[in-house]
Parts: structure tokens; sequence; C-alpha cells
């Protein structure tokens, strides 16, 4: 169950609105429709903790390896790299379907292909603009 099901579960559960459950963790509703479908993250920790506080849960529970990544991408550089860190990872799932590989061998995998996201992004700050003085 990935985080936007979970926090659709947790809603139906205990009968809340989207407008109520977002009152409740301080975001808007539009921002918990998008957080419900997957089309964002959480752009800091607090929220995922603020989020988990009112579940009543560890927010460990609401992070997958993936989405924390996510949610790191999207805090550095931008919803709009992490729509690419997003796909990125669901190709990964997508590659593994069905596949031999343990859970652990599919994280190590996802570990891997993520450092190599981190080394890249390093990497190309040597080649980016220059800030003009």
């Amino acid at each position: 169950m990935n985080f936007g099901e979970k926090l659709k579960k947790y809603r139906s559960e205990n009968k809340l609105t989207r407008e109520n459950f977002a009152k409740l963790i301080e975001i808007s509703p539009k921002t918990l429709y998008f957080y419900e479908t997957g089309q964002r993250f959480p752009k800091s920790m607090e929220t995922y903790e603020k989020i988990a506080e009112v579940m009543q849960c560890d927010y460990n529970y609401l992070l997958e390896n993936d989405e924390a990544f996510v949610s790191e991408v999207a805090s550095k550089y931008g919803q709009g790299e992490a729509r690419k860190a997003q796909a990125l990872t669901e190709g990964l799932v997508a590659l593994f379907a069905g596949g031999e590989l343990s859970d652990n061998d599919k994280d190590s995998a996802l570990q891997a292909i993520t450092a190599a996201y981190w080394e890249a992004k390093e990497e190309n700050k040597k080649y980016g603009r220059k800030n003009k003085k």
C-alpha cells in the first residue's frame, strides 16, 4: 500500500472528509487530493510527522523507500524533478513485477538507482549554468 492509499484508508476508516482531514494535518484539501492520488508528496519530513501524529502511527509507516526518495527530490529540486524521480521508481517497480527477486534484492536495486541519481545530480552541478556576477 502506497502513501496515498494509506491516507485514503485512514480517512475512510475514520469517516473523515478530505476537508476535515486536511484541516487536521494543516494542509489544503487540494494538496491532500494530490497526495492521495500520488501526484505529489509532502515536501518536508515535518509534514509526514504531522500526518503520522494525526493518524497515530510512526511516520516510517507512511514512507516506502521510493516515496522517501521522491519526497527528498521534491524538497531539493521541486515538483517537476519529483515527477521524474517518481517515473524512475515506477519504472523500476515495473521492471521487477512478477520477477524472481526477493524484497531485499528489490530494495537494494532501488537504493543503487537512487544513489546513482544523487551522484548524477552532484556531477551535473559542475557543468550547470554559472551565475553571472
